[in-house]
């Protein structure tokens, strides 16, 4: 993420809930999942379930605009389930689907739900020049917490802290075991990641004696401009 996709043009206010555009691909996925499962959504941690199943059945398409259309109804659906489960506010241009992020709250972390959602549809590790991949910018289905140096007293306090979240996570989760292939590649997995990576960051905030908070666009303004600006 950049500061052209925060800047005042491309960030959708959605403090009073999901954008237009997430309403719209919500609702369309909820109708191809009635249609095709006989399955009525609710926006929930155990739908998805249901939803990895019907992304599996799909496994074999290839043709691009398909798969683009199905990761991004799928991807606003799990994310509107990241949001309601777990606190999170949309931003976009409100017009690509791919331009869709989620900054979480109760820690400094985002994503793309719908780069998400493709590889889940995937289903595979694919090569750069696959044609089934869009034809934009490069997939980018990771998490991504702050990977800037922390400026509060409470965190300088402690010299052995590793110089941001990002760096802590990473040796944190060195040696936890491998998720399977089905894991990783489920948005049921995703989501237990996700939840687990909070769970650690807010292990990291305690262990540095830092309150917990809820963060807002602006800090993710601030900390992403000072990334760039180094």
């Amino acid at each position: 993420m950049s500061k052209e996709d925060l800047s005042p043009t491309n960030v959708t206010d959605t403090s009073a809930g999901r954008p237009a555009l997430v309403s719209d691909l919500h609702t369309s996925f909820a109708d191809h999942m009635r249609r095709a499962l006989d399955f009525a959504v609710d926006d929930s941690e155990t739908s998805l379930a249901w939803v990895d199943h019907y992304l599996q059945t799909l496994r074999g398409e290839t043709r691009r605009p398909i798969l683009e259309i199905v990761a991004a109804e799928a991807g606003a659906y799990f994310g509107e389930v990241v949001r309601k489960e777990i606190g999170a506010r949309w931003i976009g241009d409100g017009n690509n689907p791919r331009r869709l992020r989620l900054l979480l709250e109760p820690q400094f972390l985002h994503f793309s739900p719908i780069d998400q959602a493709y590889e889940v549809l995937l289903g595979e590790d694919v090569i750069e020049n696959d044609p089934r991949l869009p034809d934009t910018a490069p997939l980018d289905p990771g998490f991504h917490p702050n990977d800037s140096v922390p400026d509060d007293a409470a965190t300088a306090a402690h010299e052995s802290a590793p110089a941001s979240d990002a760096q802590w996570l990473a040796k944190a989760l060195e040696n936890r075991p491998q998720v399977t292939s089905q894991e990783y590649y489920s948005l049921t997995g995703k989501f237990e990641t996700l939840r687990l990576l909070l769970e650690l960051l807010a292990q990291k905030c305690a262990s540095e004696g830092r309150e917990p908070r809820e963060y807002q666009l602006a800090d993710y303004v601030s900390a992403l401009a000072d990334t760039e600006a180094n």
